[in-house]
């Protein structure tokens, strides 16, 4: 079977793998990616992940920055495509090019389907508290995670994940099971059902200011996810004493007395930094003041006490 991959980021790069991993089914005979970006605190123009991977295997790759550009769909045209694979490629894929090759194209998702459509469907589960989450394999149609799926596995959160703990272990459960399944797909013993789609709840795209903290509406476990949801990126941030600071890592105080202080006000601890919410405080684990390298709770709380009792400001 002759794939096409489109991909880019590191769950795409586990998938890629995968497939190149069974050359007695599969040949991928182009990969499609993300131009190389500036990265690093040096800015350096960085290749994808899918990128390397496929440089490595010597796959001819692409990078296109439209792909309603003319060369790239004649490209597309003369690779002679069975499938297009697609994992987090990062761009809409426009219908003219989902029609190109003879058995249509495959999306792998990281969500149970149609549970958070869009392009952040693992930070919404760890935001919502989910206990559960999976991937599904579809056949894509012109519409956004819309299309029939014929295939979809279940794991589960765990209390502790963060956005790349959950991201590995959703890469390896597809990659357990997409060989089987594309090879069923392709020969017609796996029927693609059509999903459920007045079930359907969609993602919206992830901007810096999701991370920012509102003080006046979210309480602590809210908080507590979003440390696990938006790590690396683009994080939890609010102000205090008019400094940016970020929460890296935090947990729940479940043994609480009821305290009478404003939502955001700093509380230092023996050996610990807390913030009270509009329900529930909140213990720093990680915590990064701007300008500075992330430090434990214990190093804030001992370096920062003159600040105990502080206000933290919403960010907007």
């Amino acid at each position: 079977m002759n794939i096409v991959f489109f991909g880019t980021e590191s769950f795409a790069k586990t998938i890629l793998e995968s497939i190149i991993a069974r050359p007695d089914s599969f040949t991928v005979v182009t990969v499609v990616t993300q131009p190389p970006r500036p990265a690093g605190r040096h800015q350096i123009l960085t290749p994808s992940p899918v990128h390397t991977a496929a440089t490595e295997k010597k796959i001819p790759v692409l990078t296109p920055e439209s792909l309603r550009d003319t060369d790239i769909i004649e490209t597309l045209h003369t690779d002679t495509a069975d499938i297009f694979l697609v994992a987090q490629y990062g761009q809409i894929i426009p219908e003219n090019i989902l029609a190109i090759p003879r058995q249509g194209a495959v999306n792998v998702h990281a969500s149970l389907l149609p549970c958070y459509r869009g392009s952040a469907p693992i930070h919404a589960a760890l935001l919502a508290g989910d206990t559960q989450t999976g991937v599904s394999f579809m056949q894509m149609d012109a519409q956004m995670d819309h299309g029939p799926v014929f295939a979809q596995y279940a794991i589960e959160i765990f209390p502790e994940d963060t956005t790349p703990t959950l991201m590995a272990r959703l890469a390896e459960c597809a990659t357990e099971h997409l060989a089987a399944d594309l090879v069923a797909y392709y020969d017609g013993t796996k029927i693609p059902q059509e999903q459920m789609h007045t079930a359907a709840t969609t993602v919206a795209l992830l901007t810096k200011k999701v991370g920012y903290i509102n003080w006046k509406t979210m309480d602590a476990a809210l908080i507590e996810r979003m440390t696990r949801a938006f790590d690396p990126w683009p994080g939890v941030t609010t102000s205090l004493v008019g400094n940016q600071i970020k929460f890296l890592r935090a947990h729940l105080i479940t043994d609480q007395s009821p305290n009478n202080h404003t939502p955001g006000t700093l509380v230092i601890a023996p050996g610990e930094t807390r913030f009270t919410t509009i329900s529930g405080t909140l213990s720093i684990d990680v915590i990064q003041p701007a300008g500075k390298k992330p430090m434990s709770g214990d190093e804030f709380a001992r370096g920062y006490a003159q600040f105990n009792g502080q206000v933290c400001a919403s960010l907007e």
